[in-house]
């Protein structure tokens, strides 16, 4: 679906300018400007803040459309933002991909350029993440020029799973334009491979060397959002966190700091950053997934407030429920009486819908799922994928 700006393209430009220098002062943020040498490009970025669309819009001296989730069309504000500052192309998700890629042809056809934050989602441990391979498929099938833009400081600046903005450097800027020559010279694992290699940010790399600090308050809070498992005890849902603190119920407790790492308070330091804690849970998730019997319950956590969509509108049957996680099936009891069982093989989709938001489809429902407390909902979509025969990243 694709939903077009309201008004000219002259005025939409002047809204673009404008916005991004408000955003740019507020956020502190240094977006190199950047004339396409063609007409007609796709712009691909990295995804590491929620203002990222902002700057790649400011960056770029010409028209975009940019490509967005579903779920940002239904927040007012953000969609009226974005339709005097951008047309944009919407991803449905419980359409198949090729629907969108559709769209974006289609954008391309027309002569209106196309942005996409090609990883779909903010990154939740500041590596940049996974992105279709079929991307590559895309530029090769659009024919125009490719732009790329890395973006870097936005991590920490509004961390997709904190609270707050902190002061911080960020940046961007474009590293490469292919034309079309080139493209067409290229494989489309070629394509892919220059993609991943441009937009490519680890941002703990970058801290030890620039020695950035991201000031502010609470610089701990939620990150278990994104943290499920002690490194300590290896005990799942069991940290918690509060102010620049983060703690196990084993003891386990530590500080993270403005430069972006971890300090020991309470037993010996196991890992200063969140990317590797995250790549070592990872692999400890999977093991402990794939270990389980036939039908044996893996993981259970309660507090879930549960929905159900149609329609796009979400109707709650619990406030309190309990979400489990077995080898075959997804459960949810919602009361003494009555548990909702979705056998793992009619599961269509599990996916994060927020940092802190869980979608279940099967072949006839949709279950919105929300909690009382932060959770990381990664361990509920890993585990799926793990049990489904497939990889996680």
């Amino acid at each position: 679906m694709t939903l077009k700006t309201r008004g000219n393209k002259t005025a939409v430009n002047g809204a673009r300018i404008l916005f991004g220098r408000i955003v740019l002062a507020y956020c502190h943020a240094k977006i190199k400007r950047y004339k396409p040498k063609h007409d007609t490009f796709i712009l691909i970025a990295n995804h590491s803040d929620a203002l990222d669309p902002v700057y790649m819009l400011y960056a770029v001296k010409k028209y975009v459309r940019f490509v967005i989730s579903d779920h940002l069309v239904n927040k007012p504000i953000l969609n009226l933002i974005l339709r005097k500052i951008s047309g944009f192309i919407v991803r449905e998700r419980e359409k198949p991909s090729s629907a969108m890629v559709d769209d974006v042809l289609k954008s391309i056809k027309e002569g209106v350029s196309v942005a996409i934050c090609v990883e779909g989602t903010i990154t939740p441990n500041g590596e940049t993440g996974f992105f279709s391979p079929r991307t590559g498929q895309l530029i090769k099938d659009a024919g125009v020029a490719l732009i790329t833009f890395r973006l870097n400081g936005g991590y920490f600046h509004t961390p997709k799973w904190g609270t707050g903005l902190r002061k911080g450097p960020v940046r961007g800027s474009v590293v490469r334009e292919y034309s079309p020559e080139e493209l067409k010279e290229m494989t489309v694992e070629e394509i892919n491979e220059a993609i991943r290699n441009d937009i490519y940010v680890n941002v703990f790399d970058d801290l030890k060397k620039n020695k950035n600090e991201y000031k502010g308050k609470n610089l701990a809070e939620h990150v278990e959002r994104v943290l499920f498992m002690c490194p300590h005890c290896f005990e799942v849902g069991k940290l918690h966190s509060k102010g620049d603190y983060l703690t196990c119920d084993c003891g386990y407790k530590v500080e993270l700091r403005a430069d972006g790492f971890f300090y020991p308070l309470r037993k010996k330091l196991v890992f200063d950053n969140i990317l590797d804690w995250d790549k070592w849970q990872k692999e400890q998730w999977k093991e402990r997934v794939l270990k389980a019997g036939a039908g044996e319950l893996i993981f259970e956590e309660g507090g879930q407030r549960i929905s159900t969509i149609v329609d796009r509108k979400r109707k709650s049957i619990s406030e309190n429920a309990i979400l489990r996680i077995c080898q075959d099936r997804f459960e949810i009891v919602l009361n003494e009486n009555e548990t909702i069982t979705i056998p793992l093989d009619t599961v269509k989709l599990v996916m994060s819908i927020s940092i802190e938001a869980l979608l279940i489809i099967d072949q006839e429902r949709y279950f919105y799922i929300k909690t009382h407390k932060p959770r990381a909902t990664s361990k509920y979509v890993a585990a799926w994928r793990y049990l489904i025969g497939k990889d996680y990243k």
